[in-house]
């Protein structure tokens, strides 16, 4: 499959190539080019200043709190075992809670089969699905530890994940850490490849120069974790698609941080289709004109109780990148159509 790809690629004129490509050059390029040179500038300072290299916190997991881990899931019996396997025993005294959103699979015998004679594992099930948001809730109800993870129904955990994860809540201030999440599935298809490649790189170094800079605005809903007490204070998760977002925007908007654990890695299934795709980054960027533009945008009014500069600056970049950029993707997209047929294929995969 690369190989006719890589012929198809090859088979384009200059031109296309130009016209496809010069936004790659002229936007993304940059972009985080100039995000990875900052990071490398700030971990230099910071080395200068301390004597120590970034890395992981192995043998430095001095913040040890009560950790109930909720997995909210809809017809997920092929991989709800493995997932909870992943989790189990990978923290002291873990209380680990499945919620079955109304599935009309296995899932909820093949996780009381995989908690039979494991005590601290506890298995729910909605008699009719009601979303992620109130099977999270659900959980939330019935969780006892300090620190609330949430795990996707169809990932895994490497192992010292939840240690990396929960390190930066011990600054009282942060209420919500966010996970590197990479593919599990990366050689199932070019379109799962491009996006484990993605993951990698594009969302990886994004949300590390954004925890950096103070601006960070998502907690992947695959993996992360949160204060029980400060969702129990927001009222937990609001119905509705865009939930980890929306979430997060609500934490920062009563005046807590969000940080990033870049060595606390989760693995999940992305999709292997191209229609898949386009539908999961459809709903992304209907999530920021849902938030960022209807629901939260007094974040960047500096009239409003909720303002603060980390906030505006977080809200003018994603109506930058993922408002005006991606409308005018869409308007050079039918221009691309109209005069080089041939590259629009290109343009799309580039999306």
């Amino acid at each position: 499959m690369l190989v006719e790809w890589y012929h198809w690629v090859m088979s384009l004129r200059s031109d296309e190539l130009l016209v496809v490509l010069g936004i790659l050059l002229l936007v993304d390029v940059p972009r985080y080019a100039y995000s990875v040179l900052g990071m490398a500038f700030w971990d230099s300072l910071n080395y200068i200043r301390t004597g120590r290299l970034p890395g992981p916190q192995t043998e430095a997991f001095t913040y040890l709190p009560t950790v109930s881990v909720v997995i909210a899931g809809y017809n997920e019996g092929d991989t709800i075992a493995e997932t909870m396997k992943s989790v189990w025993e990978r923290f002291p005294d873990i209380q680990l809670i499945v919620v079955d959103d109304g599935s009309t699979d296995n899932m909820t015998a093949a996780a009381m089969e995989f908690a039979r004679g494991r005590p601290g594992i506890s298995v729910l099930r909605r008699a009719e699905r009601g979303g992620k948001s109130s099977a999270l809730n659900m959980g939330l109800q019935h969780a006892v530890g300090e620190v609330l993870v949430t795990v996707d129904a169809d990932s895994k955990l490497s192992d010292t994940a939840i240690f990396e994860l929960i390190q930066p809540l011990r600054d009282p201030t942060v209420a919500a850490v966010s996970a590197t999440v990479l593919a599990w599935n990366p050689f199932s298809s070019l379109c799962a490849w491009l996006q484990a490649y993605e993951y990698r790189q594009t969302i990886f170094i994004s949300r590390m120069v954004r925890g950096r800079m103070g601006v960070l605005g998502i907690v992947s809903g695959a993996f992360g974790a949160f204060r029980t007490d400060v969702l129990r204070q927001l009222g937990g998760w609001d119905v509705g698609p865009g939930e980890d977002g929306d979430l997060v925007l609500r934490i920062r908007k009563a005046g807590y941080a969000v940080e990033v654990a870049p060595y606390a890695n989760c693995f999940t299934n992305v999709p292997t289709s191209w229609v898949r795709l386009f539908r999961q980054r459809c709903r992304w960027d209907r999530t920021v004109i849902t938030f960022e533009c209807r629901k939260h945008n007094e974040m960047a009014n500096p009239l409003s109780p909720n303002f603060r500069w980390s906030n505006f600056w977080l809200m003018l970049e994603r109506w930058f990148f993922n408002v005006v950029c991606v409308y005018t993707f869409w308007l050079y997209g039918i221009w691309v159509l109209v005069v080089y047929p041939g590259a629009f294929k290109l343009l799309l995969l580039l999306y």
